[in-house]
């Protein structure tokens, strides 16, 4: 009795690829997305291309217009949050794919996809910023070829699921 309603329940469970990709979804848009909107220094940090702090000696002239740091601050931060916001919508249609379409191929594709997006930011850290933070990135190439591959090679009919 007991493994039949455990068989029940696992039957209603996405494979393994599936809940994968489900929690990468989940990582893009808490992590990488909204958290790059709530600390952009932070996450710029962990990305691997730090922003400046803001300098304690900013001053504006005296028309109002603030000085050459702040624009400097200003343009980073817009870049940081650019970055955050690209991972927001890839974590929304990760979560789209995979918990209302539930079209594993199209989740494959999703996932597979972003391997521009990490290889890029990858290659970005590499040349320009903290070379320590380029395996984060390299983790997330890997786990892109590796979760969008095997939602596009194996189908659910298949026992290896």
């Amino acid at each position: 009795m007991a493994s039949q309603s455990f068989q029940n329940f696992r039957a209603g469970l996405p494979p393994p690829a599936e809940c994968l990709a489900i929690l990468v979804g989940c990582m893009e848009v808490t992590i990488f997305g909204l958290g790059g909107f709530a600390n952009p220094l932070e996450f710029s940090r962990g990305f691997g291309v730090p922003m400046l702090p803001a300098s304690s000696t900013t001053t504006t002239a005296s028309d109002g217009k603030s000085s050459g740091d702040d624009q400097v601050q200003k343009t980073q931060q817009a870049y940081i949050t650019a970055i955050a916001a690209r991972n927001l919508q890839n974590g929304i249609l990760l979560l789209t794919l995979g918990c209302y379409v539930r079209d594993r191929r199209a989740l494959g594709i999703a996932v597979a996809c972003g391997l521009v997006a990490t290889v890029g930011d990858a290659l970005i850290v590499q040349y320009y910023g903290v070379r320590e933070a380029i395996w984060g990135h390299v983790f997330g190439i890997v786990n892109s070829a590796a979760i969008g591959g095997s939602l596009l090679y194996w189908s659910r009919t298949d026992k290896l699921w």
